[in-house]
């Protein structure tokens, strides 16, 4: 199976899947980011997480760095 994704520009009427990296959407993040720091023991990431979109490849390698990361910090 072969699948391909296309971003467009969102339009009213369009179901928002994904925020537009933008100065409006990097202040809203900004204060996510301040709720998640509080929490414990949660992981945020991924297009939600980290509130921007990604080419899945890209999602994909963030995810893995992530991980990566998580498991170092264990030890």
């Amino acid at each position: 199976m072969i699948s391909r994704e296309y971003s467009s520009e969102w339009k009213p009427g369009d179901e928002p899947y994904y925020p537009v990296n933008d100065e409006k959407n990097g202040a809203l993040y900004a204060e996510y980011r301040k709720l998640a720091d509080q929490e414990q023991k949660v992981v945020f990431g991924g297009r939600l997480g980290e509130y921007k979109y990604y080419d899945m490849d890209a999602v994909i390698a963030s995810a893995l760095e992530m991980s990566e990361r998580e498991l170092a910090s264990e030890k």
